[in-house]
C-alpha cells in the first residue's frame, strides 16, 4: 500500500495470526501496524493518511497532528489511533506535550521534531516501567 511518500509494507506476525504492517516515509521506518486482515491494515493506513493529510506528522509510532499546517498544536496519538496527550507551541516557539491526565506539561523541546523525539523517549520509558 502507498500514499505519496507513505507506504505499508505487509508482513505475517509469527508471534500470533496477525498481519503487520511496516510504516515507511520514503526510505525511513516511521512505525508498525497490526491487523487480522490485509483490510484491517489497509483501514488503519488509511486513517493514518488521511491524519498526515490534514497535517499531521508520523515518526517512531506516534502522529503528531497540526504539524505541517501551521497549527503548531494538536492531539499526540499512537498509530493505532490511541489519544495519549496534545501539543502546542508558545510564543517563544518552545513547545510542549501534555499526556492525557497529566495536570502539568510532560515534556518540552525547542522545536516540533525535537518534541517528537521527547515524546517517543517518554512512551518508551512508560512501556519499560511496565514491564518491571
Amino acid at each position: 500500500m502507498s500514499h505519496g511518500d507513505l507506504s505499508c509494507e505487509v508482513e505475517q506476525d509469527n508471534s500470533c495470526a496477525q498481519l503487520a504492517g511496516k510504516l515507511k516515509y520514503r526510505a525511513f521506518d516511521v512505525g508498525r501496524i497490526a491487523g487480522r486482515s490485509r483490510d484491517d491494515l489497509r483501514a488503519q493506513f488509511a486513517a493514518i493518511c488521511d491524519l498526515i493529510d490534514s497535517g499531521g506528522m508520523v515518526r517512531h509510532g506516534i502522529v503528531m497532528l497540526g504539524y505541517h499546517n501551521n497549527v503548531f498544536k494538536g492531539d499526540v496519538l499512537l498509530v493505532d489511533g490511541e489519544i495519549i496527550g496534545e501539543w502546542v507551541s508558545d510564543d517563544e516557539e518552545w513547545c510542549h506535550f501534555t499526556a492525557n491526565d497529566a495536570s502539568e506539561i510532560t515534556c518540552s523541546a525547542p522545536s516540533p521534531w525535537m518534541l517528537h523525539d521527547a515524546i517517543t523517549a517518554w512512551v518508551e520509558s512508560c512501556s519499560n516501567s511496565k514491564q518491571v
